[in-house]
């Protein structure tokens, strides 16, 4: 989870009558996030394999590397792997640990996740794609 506004300021500028509806609604957004976050929520991931071909479904808007680093933990020549995102869009952006001090937008305030998610998703990728292979 970002370190971002606390609880009561995402309630606050929810509340506020005066603050333009954009920042209303990324705040309902963000306030979502953190209460099931703060809940131990867990966001699913999941595989569907039919013969050669898998998928996998994935959280959030992930970057690329997310999805050729299940290609190389599938291995195996003449498998088909496809990968769908926004499975979960709770976590918005998820970058990678580097893209974070990069900068931009995927990285900015559409993201509800720290640089620490890499490791996270990569490891859940890792357990799903090479569980029974």
């Amino acid at each position: 989870l970002r370190d971002s506004k606390s609880e009561a300021e995402l309630r606050a500028l929810l509340n506020d009558a005066k603050a333009m509806p954009a920042e209303r609604m990324r705040a309902a957004r963000d306030l979502s996030f953190t209460l099931q976050s703060n809940a131990g929520h867990r966001i699913q991931l999941s595989r569907l394999r039919l013969g050669p071909a898998e998928t996998v479904y994935l959280p959030g808007e992930l970057f690329i590397e997310y999805q050729l680093a299940a290609r190389r933990f599938l291995g195996g020549e003449g498998r088909t792997l496809g990968v769908a995102a926004y499975g979960d869009l709770g976590p918005g952006s998820i970058g990678t640990e580097i893209a974070y001090g990069q900068g931009g937008y995927e990285t900015s305030a559409v993201s509800r996740t720290a640089p620490p998610v890499e490791g996270v998703v990569m490891d859940a990728i890792r357990q799903l794609v090479q569980r029974s292979r």
